[in-house]
């Protein structure tokens, strides 16, 4: 493959990386909204969508890796595609650099929206494990608190208790 068709091969799945990287992005705020807003059930089709679109980015990781392969025999960063153009296309230099520095800015964002979420989702499990042993313990039954009589063994019942005997 000449050098021409390489570079354009390598930025059209840098393009499509980014594109992908963006739509994971809103999907993430999406995902952060919905835990805000307590609503569990949308939260399905969300993560849906997230691991969809993960696998969309890790098959186009493996296409980026094949080109690296390809010119290098092993993994390469941006950076060493980068040097490689200034040497043999330099006319792809400025393009690659651009789309470093959009993948270099989006993946912290998307690093901090997925801690945040995180951070959400273990805050809601907080809550509904509350809300779940106050519910429990409203139901259980107080059996510690029976004598051999069947009676309960506090002080305002015996006093009830007495004066039915009797």
């Amino acid at each position: 493959m000449n050098d021409k068709k390489f570079f354009q091969n390598l930025i059209e799945i840098l393009d499509k990386e980014i594109k992908a990287y963006t739509n994971l992005k809103e999907l993430f705020e999406e995902k952060k909204e919905t835990l805000k807003n307590s609503k569990p059930d949308d939260l399905g089709v969300l993560d849906s969508k997230i691991l969809a679109l993960n696998n969309q980015i890790m098959k186009l990781d493996g296409s980026r890796k094949e080109l690296a392969l390809e010119k290098f025999g092993e993994d390469a960063n941006m950076s060493r595609f980068i040097e490689l153009a200034e040497r043999e296309a330099p006319e792809y230099t400025e393009p690659l650099a651009d789309r470093k520095v959009k993948i270099c800015n989006i993946i912290p964002e998307l690093t901090l929206l997925n801690n945040q979420n995180v951070e959400l989702l273990k805050h809601g499990i907080i809550i509904s494990n509350k809300m779940l042993e106050t519910i429990i313990n409203a139901f259980a039954p107080q059996g510690c608190n029976y004598n051999g009589a069947g009676k309960t063994d506090t002080h305002d019942v015996d006093m009830w208790t007495i004066n039915e005997e009797i």
